[in-house]
This record gives C-alpha cells, structure tokens and sequence, in this order.
C-alpha cells in the first residue's frame, strides 16, 4: 500500500514538474509574432543597463554647425529621438538623445547615442528640485518641451544662457555634457558641469496624462498647423479614468480614455508653447491652454502617432495606437484618421451631471453619492449632455467664482468596431510603449511615414519575465490589412 502511494505521489509530482516545464518551454521559446517579420531594427535604446526604464520617445529636428575636413563649419540640420524613462534606482528621471545616422556616415560626434539630461522643477519653497515623474510621454519642438506625468503636463523653455538658441539646442548640448561633466580647471580643481532641464510651467492634463505626440505638419515653415495630443491610460482596477471619460461607441465598443487636441502657439512669449483660452472672458492665472478636440480612446493605450496611407491627401492617413500592458503581446492599432475626424463620429461632450432626477452630486469612482448611486448603476447611455470641465480652471460671473466649462466641445470616437475606421492590428511583443515618427522640414510628408516603436520589456523591471527582450527601437509602415 505505502508502495502504491509513493507512486501515484511521484506520478503527481512529475506531471506538475513537467506542466511547469512545458509551461516555461512554450512561453519562452515558441513565441511567434509573424506580424514583426515586416520590423526594421533601428538604434539601442540608451539607459537599460542603468536602471532606466524607458516611457515616451518623440523627435526633433536640430539644427546645428558640422566640421569639414578643411576645417571650415557647414550649417546641417539633424532629426534627434529624445526617450523619456524614469529610474529604477531612484535617481531623477531622464530624457536620452540619440542622433540619426546617415546611411553613409560611420562615425559622428551627433550620430548614434548623445547622452542625457535630467529634469529639475520649482518646489513650494520656490527652490528648483530633481524631477523624479513617471514621464510617460515626451515632445518638442525648438521652442518648447513637453513632459506628461501623472496628470501633469510640464513644460520647459530654453534657459537664459540659450535664449539665442532654442530648448531643443540646449538638450542636446547638455546631452554631450552628462558623457563627461567633471571639468579640470587651471588651477587644479574640479567642477561638475549641469546637464538639468528646469521646468518653466505646468499645466492640469485633465486626464491621467500617459502619452504625448507632436503633430508636426512639415509642409509649412511655420507651427501654425501643428498639433500637440496628450492621451491618458486606462486599465480597469489599477489605473482607472473620470467617469465621464467612458464613452460607448456607435458601434457599441467601450472606450474608457481620452486624448486630447491642443493647437501649437508661433507666440515665443507663450509660456505653454500651446493657444491658451484668451478669448473666454478669463483673468490672466485661468488662461490655461484650450483643448480644441477631444479624442475617445480604447484602453491600455501607451502612445500614439500618425502615418501616411497610400492613396490619401496629407492631411489624412493613419493614427496608430500602441496598446499594451504586462507581459501580453502587445497590438499596435492602426485607425483611417479621415474617417475618426467625420463629423458624423462627433458627439457633443457628454458629462456626468446634475440631471434633475435626484441624481445629487457626481458619483466619484469606487463610492456612492448622496442618493447611494454607484457609479456601475449609470448607463452610458442615460449620461445627460454637458459641457466639459476644465479642472481648475473658473469664471467669475455676476461676482461669483464658476467652473469654467466648454460646451462646444465635440468627442471624436476611435473605434475598433468600425470595420472602415479600424484598418490593421499588428501584433508584436510585449511592453510596447511611445511612438514617433520622422517628418522633414519643408517637405510634404510621403504617403507612407514609418512608425517608430519604443519597449520596454529590456528594462531591468521586467527583463526576467518578458519572452521577448527587446535592446532596440523598431520601425514599421503601416498597411491596410
């Protein structure tokens, strides 16, 4: 008997060890992904063996002067990527500069990896302080840099000393710094040079600001067409959203996200480098910059930007969405952008609200208002309209502070229902994060704009668990499947 069950307890033993070993087998070596097949390899990604854990990427062109062999200085312009990430060690989060690499050019002081600066902003005290956000997205132009983190959108101007420059400049100079930043001066001693951004402004997200991406139209010298979005992350339990912020479809998908539309100031005395609310009757603290459409997003949204599509004008093409969270593959979701911006896909903003049925005040997320209505009891769909509320933003009228609200604001659905609207699911691996892509200045962008992907899967956070480890930035132009 005692033999019979140390048997059938070996039996039980071995079937569990080799379940676990199967288990491990075909997670980590049969992982297939035949979408990645058509992925161009790009540029390491700066900062893993450092602790970084790489969020956000966007891209700039810089101009700056290049020596010639005789000596002489030719003026060149050179599209950098600037990758935001957070530490793992506690040290103050980071923005990486790689420069581009032409395809002829093997060596280059501003090819390949360029360095780092950190970021400082204004405390209470009126102190500048390390920056340690989560900097989930990052964008800039020449006059400005924007950082989303948390519900924070934190902006930087060029300091004093590069004021003839531009930010742009002074990042990537402060870059090269942080590669060698003890100096040894004549007499001796040493000095640590600064390679910090410091924060000039901030602005409330309205939403859980995750991402940034910088429309840039190229076709113009000026900004006036160009466009900053901030779009927020949603997962259901851990990173929720506003209420307000769940919309259904027409189709009938939920979307529990937003992103946001802001239009880019020429104006070198805006302080947000964005068109602010200057016309609404506001005192000069509450003119914030004005959100000019409102994007309504499907979830684990990690970053966006927008592709070409052969056949279609500039001003149209793709919107690809990078959704991903923990250790699933992750789906890079490509949407006919001219088909999102139909107005027959707008819908005045919908705001929970007052709707003289007893309702009360708003039910907040996870507890009950007054009249003990949870916030799973609302249908979508018995919302009242509204106007858009601005966090913290207020009118006075008739002597009394109001909430400043929007009413013309519209919602736009991004919809994976839509058949015509959702043209190509790309499937990749895991913790796929920012997207950018390159535009030329003074060009028209080509039909086809390649996409770059930003992971962070080779992080030190995560590169014990992930099948996939990816070291690399990875390109792709997108197709209608």
């Amino acid at each position: 008997m005692k033999h019979k069950k140390l048997i059938i307890s070996l039996t039980a033993v071995l079937s569990v060890l080799l379940f676990l070993a199967t288990f491990v087998f075909v997670w980590y070596v049969c992982d297939y992904y035949p979408d990645f097949k058509e992925f161009r390899k790009e540029f390491e990604i700066p900062g893993l063996d450092e602790g970084a854990v790489p969020q956000g990427m966007g891209t700039t062109n810089v101009k700056y002067e290049v020596k010639q062999e005789d000596g002489t200085s030719k003026s060149e312009n050179r599209q950098f990527f600037f990758v935001s990430a957070y530490m793992t060690d506690g040290s103050p989060s980071r923005i990486y500069v790689i420069g581009e690499k032409k395809s002829d050019e093997q060596t280059s002081a501003y090819a390949g990896y360029i360095g780092y600066v950190t970021m400082k902003l204004k405390n209470a005290d009126g102190n500048y302080v390390d920056f340690y956000g989560h900097c989930g997205g990052v964008a800039l132009n020449e006059n400005t840099l924007w950082v989303a983190s948390d519900r924070t959108v934190y902006v930087a101007k060029a300091s004093e000393e590069y004021k003839s420059k531009n930010i742009s400049r002074e990042i990537l100079e402060k870059a090269i710094i942080s590669r060698n930043p003890v100096v040894n001066n004549e007499d001796g001693t040493t000095e640590t040079k600064d390679f910090s951004i410091s924060f000039t402004a901030s602005f409330d997200a309205n939403c859980n600001a995750s991402f940034l991406y910088l429309y840039d139209d190229s076709r113009y010298t000026s900004t006036t067409y160009d466009r900053l979005y901030v779009g927020e992350f949603y997962r259901k339990g851990n990173y929720e959203t506003d209420l307000s912020h769940r919309l259904v479809t027409p189709n009938g998908h939920k979307n529990n996200a937003f992103m946001y539309e802001y239009n880019i100031s020429t104006s070198s005395d805006n302080k947000y480098g964005l068109i602010t609310l200057d016309d609404k009757g506001l005192d000069d603290d509450n003119k914030v910059p004005e959100i000019k459409k409102i994007f309504s997003l499907p979830e684990k949204i990690q970053g966006a930007a927008f592709s070409g599509r052969e056949g279609y004008g500039t001003n149209d093409g793709m919107i690809v969405l990078s959704q991903s969270y923990g250790l699933s593959n992750s789906r890079l979701l490509c949407f006919d952008w001219k088909k999102v911006n139909e107005s027959a896909n707008g819908v005045l903003y919908s705001k929970l609200s007052v709707d003289g049925k007893g309702l009360g005040k708003v039910a907040t997320e996870g507890n009950k208002d007054e009249e003990g209505i949870k916030d799973e009891d609302i249908k979508d769909n018995e919302r009242p309209r509204g106007s858009f509320v601005y966090n913290n933003v207020y009118k006075t009228v008739g002597g009394q502070k109001m909430p400043f609200t929007d009413s013309a604001l519209r919602v736009y659905y991004v919809d994976i229902n839509n058949e015509d609207m959702f043209v190509s699911d790309y499937s990749v691996p895991s913790m796929s994060e920012g997207l950018c892509v390159i535009t030329r200045p003074g060009a028209n962008p080509a039909p086809k704009m390649r996409v770059y992907v930003l992971f962070e899967s080779a992080s030190k956070k995560y590169n014990k668990f992930v099948r996939e480890r990816l070291h690399n930035v990875y390109s792709f132009i997108p197709h209608v499947k």
